[in-house]
């Protein structure tokens, strides 16, 4: 079965926001080219089946659900009911694919309604998401990234989009009756942390390390006692020159990370400021976490110079 498919087309199965958005747009801009009976290449066929799909929600993005729809419905059209493809044919069609059919979730379209009263601070919301989804962070994938978009930016109304303003959002959210934002789980500890339970055999330590003594009981000599002392001073010794050695390490990093954080530019002004209102704090505390500050920033970054490469392209 044959099926219009342009240059670049961008494939996927939502996994964040910059995904999305990239398809929705590559969308918006397909060309049309002439073709036969029977393929999406005539000019009234895609306008038909585009207006089809935005009606009852069908997907149509260029993913491979799209695919499936758009061969299930040439098929039926070239194969089995042998029609041509118009608006009204489609409506009548409808019943006999609508079980077959690969429909948007509730989640995205009640999205899409929602952004489409303020796109630029949907493109600006959903980026500042893109930095999130690590453990304890804001969900950005699948339906659970459209959800929070929705509330979010429901919540957010006509105010900026910071960070500032976001995190006022999601207190708000979560403070209040009614759906909650989606975040990443924290992984459960399942087994015991501390030292001596990681390093316990099983053995009895009553009597552990004890020799028979001279009287006839159980115990240490003083030579015991010696080694012991010069093994726990050589113990201590060698910890406390790891940790320095591991805190000097981490203050050596941060530093690094500060320093890329603070040099990273964007394509003009505006992404300069966007990168620089970027910070990731450690919980709890006003203290900068540089190395997920720099992790975020070049996220940032990398949706910021995609976006480019799709302006540039479509020009």
């Amino acid at each position: 079965m044959r099926r219009y498919a342009p240059e670049n087309q961008i494939p996927v199965r939502f996994g964040s926001f910059e995904q999305f958005e990239a398809v929705q747009l590559e969308e918006s801009h397909r060309p049309q080219t002439g073709g036969t009976k029977g393929e999406f290449t005539m000019a009234h066929d895609v306008q038909a089946y585009g207006k089809f799909c935005i009606t009852h929600g069908i997907i149509n993005d260029g993913s491979q659900d799209d695919r499936h729809n758009a061969d299930l419905v040439l098929n039926y059209f070239e194969n089995t009911w042998k029609e041509v493809i118009t608006a009204e044919t489609l409506e009548r069609a409808l019943p006999a694919l609508r079980p077959h059919l690969k429909f948007k979730s509730k989640a995205r379209v009640e999205f899409e309604k929602v952004a489409a009263g303020n796109p630029a601070a949907a493109h600006q919301l959903g980026t500042w998401l893109d930095t999130q989804g690590k453990s304890g962070q804001l969900v950005n994938t699948g339906d659970d990234m459209f959800e929070n978009l929705s509330l979010l930016l429901g919540t957010l109304g006509g105010y900026e989009i910071s960070t500032p303003r976001i995190a006022d959002a999601i207190d708000r959210i979560q403070n209040r009756p009614g759906r909650k934002l989606h975040y990443v789980p924290t992984p459960r500890k399942t087994q015991p942390t501390s030292r001596a339970a990681l390093e316990d055999d099983g053995k009895p330590f009553v009597t552990d390390g004890l020799t028979l003594q001279r009287d006839g009981s159980l115990g240490k000599s003083p030579a015991d006692y010696a080694r012991e002392a010069r093994q726990r001073s050589d113990r201590d010794a060698a910890e406390a020159a790891s940790k320095r050695s591991g805190v000097s390490a981490q203050s050596a990093a941060a530093h690094e990370a500060q320093r890329k954080a603070e040099n990273l530019r964007g394509n003009t002004h505006s992404e300069d400021a966007q990168l620089g209102r970027i910070v990731v704090f450690f919980p709890g505390t006003s203290e900068i976490n540089w190395p997920d500050t720099l992790a975020a920033r070049l996220n940032l970054q990398r949706s910021l110079n995609k976006a480019q490469e799709v302006r540039r392209f479509i020009r």
